[in-house]
């Protein structure tokens, strides 16, 4: 390769983050000059922006060049500066609402501190503001039923979960945890001395009508997952920015 070539490839890249590809098509277009390929990179650039962003070419502009002519740190600037911290994640993660959720919890407990001793404190998800609060309360809830299981979560702060749900209008999902809840309790009341915890939770899985109001929460569980997303999205000036 021509060192003239090879001089003006090296300029060119070192001032813009291009392909080596692409400097060397535009070189080639500006017979060799790497000023003005270096223009028309920046333009070609300019009018990406644009079209994605809906920006006028003032303030496209003056993204790309605070970004280092970097698309992708512009686009990213540009993200940032539209909307919060929330509302990014709502649009990144759209069509994995689970994930969606699960970043927007890692937000709040970061944004707010809160305390956890592997599972966070409730006592400080009480002086959330009462979208996060709801939000926290039931997230939390569930991930402890995915860690532990639908019988130890019965135990876990469960008059405060079904509070929330019932505050999200999930009545039938909240009478389904209330029931299961008392059988359990029936259940456990009834045990003999000789009966090892063990025993006694082997029975309680067993049992015909707890296993059917755990399937029945099975079934209702991904119509919670809908609700806490619309619940964020309703109140999402309440959420992280």
């Amino acid at each position: 390769m021509d060192p003239t070539h090879i001089q003006a490839l090296q300029q060119l890249r070192s001032v813009l983050p291009i392909s080596l590809r692409h400097a060397q098509a535009l070189l080639e277009h500006c017979a060799g000059n790497p000023q003005q390929a270096a223009e028309r990179y920046k333009t070609e650039l300019l009018q990406v922006l644009v079209d994605k962003s809906g920006l006028p070419a003032d303030q496209a502009q003056a993204h790309l060049h605070n970004a280092g002519y970097d698309l992708n740190r512009a686009l990213s600037a540009v993200e940032q500066a539209r909307f919060t911290l929330t509302q990014r994640i709502l649009r990144t993660h759209h069509q994995d609402k689970a994930r969606a959720l699960d970043l927007i919890a890692q937000a709040i407990e970061t944004a707010e501190q809160l305390p956890r001793q592997y599972w966070l404190a409730f006592e400080r998800l009480e002086q959330l503001a009462p979208a996060p609060r709801c939000f926290m309360v039931l997230h939390e809830w569930l991930a402890f039923e995915d860690w532990e299981g639908f019988d130890s979560a019965l135990h876990f702060h469960l008059p405060q979960a079904i509070a929330q749900l019932r505050h999200l209008q999930l009545d039938a999902l909240a009478d389904t945890l209330e029931q299961a809840d008392q059988h359990q309790q029936r259940l456990r009341a009834a045990h003999t001395e000789r009966e090892s915890p063990i025993e006694l939770a082997v029975r309680v899985n067993q049992d015909p009508l707890f296993n059917a109001c755990q399937d029945s929460f099975s079934q209702q569980r991904p119509q919670l997952d809908e609700r806490l997303y619309e619940w964020v999205e309703q109140y999402i000036e309440q959420f992280p920015a």
